[in-house]
């Protein structure tokens, strides 16, 4: 079975690698599906005009969050949950960014349209706890989340829920156009990737179809006026984006090199954690009194989006 997203332990065991670079590939994965689909996101607000209220970045994260819990509804049931890791992997990967601007004494872009850092951590954790409060609540330990912002956060998961309905019972494809094949169609290309991990890179791009997947998903389950590119390329600076005049999406390697980097660096931290207390824990971050992951609060299913 070729899963493209496991637990530590069966991922090494499947694929050959050792414990870290099976953690170093989730995490690389879960941060590019969380990315890609946000930029898709970007697609079906422009292409479909739905109506967004406040900041289009924060809508899209919401998208992307909650279209992972809904896909996660739709994997055969022993497979079912591992969102949940997926989103804590995208949720450490914004917390470390955090802190290295911080360390960095970076000026804060508070300006911007995308939410700080910290903003989007908090954000993704919240909506994940408020998916199922009574099961998750180890979520708010491992991740510092104030109880003033908890106590909130099943109504603010409801009013996402809410959103995403609405955007599937009023925008998604007629099955007729999709076999007929008169909406636009999602398609992938890649082009030749130079860096310095390009290989390893490639090579868990394809194995997952990470970017397949979520492009069929878009092909056959909305009207899109036109067809859309995701397109795998080099530049310069690490980044993804939405380009509605070219009608495509573009995603840098040099940003998955950047998840990879924060792969490293959150490994490290775990190793020197636990180095005088226990062996290094090769699962997801969790706070220094903490031993466990998001999934331990006891259930690992997320809620009614599924």
């Amino acid at each position: 079975m070729a899963a493209a997203f496991l637990p530590g332990a069966v991922a090494a065991q499947q694929s050959g690698l050792s414990e870290n670079q099976s953690f170093q590939r989730q995490f690389v994965l879960a941060n590019t599906e969380f990315t890609l689909f946000h930029e898709l996101a970007h697609v079906l607000i422009w292409e479909l005009n739905l109506p967004v209220f406040g900041r289009e970045e924060d809508a899209a994260d919401n998208i992307a969050l909650m279209g992972l819990m809904l896909l996660d509804r739709e994997l055969p049931e022993a497979e079912q949950g591992l969102v949940v890791e997926k989103l804590q992997a995208v949720a450490d990967g914004w917390e470390l960014e955090w802190r290295l601007v911080e360390e960095d004494q970076l000026e804060l872009a508070y300006w911007d349209l995308h939410s700080l850092e910290i903003q989007r951590y908090y954000n993704i954790a919240c909506l994940v706890y408020g998916a199922d409060p009574k099961n998750r609540e180890q979520i708010v330990v491992d991740t510092g989340l104030p109880l003033d912002r908890a106590e909130w956060c099943a109504e603010e998961y409801t009013l996402a829920k809410n959103a995403m309905d609405w955007l599937l019972l009023r925008m998604s494809n007629k099955p007729e156009l999709a076999f007929k094949n008169e909406s636009g169609r999602v398609t992938v290309v890649y082009e030749k990737n130079l860096r310095l991990h390009g290989e390893t890179v490639d090579k868990w791009l394809h194995e997952s179809r990470v970017a397949e997947r979520l492009a069929k998903l878009l092909t056959e389950r909305f009207s899109l006026p036109r067809d859309i590119t995701i397109s795998f390329e080099g530049c310069p600076f690490p980044n993804a984006s939405w380009d509605v005049d070219k009608a495509k999406v573009q995603f840098c390697y040099a940003l998955i090199e950047r998840f990879m980097y924060l792969a490293n660096e959150l490994e490290k931290e775990r190793a020197s954690l636990h180095a005088d207390t226990q062996p290094a824990r090769k699962g997801w971050k969790s706070a220094p009194n903490s031993s466990t992951s998001w999934r331990s609060g006891g259930g690992d299913k997320t809620g009614a989006t599924k």
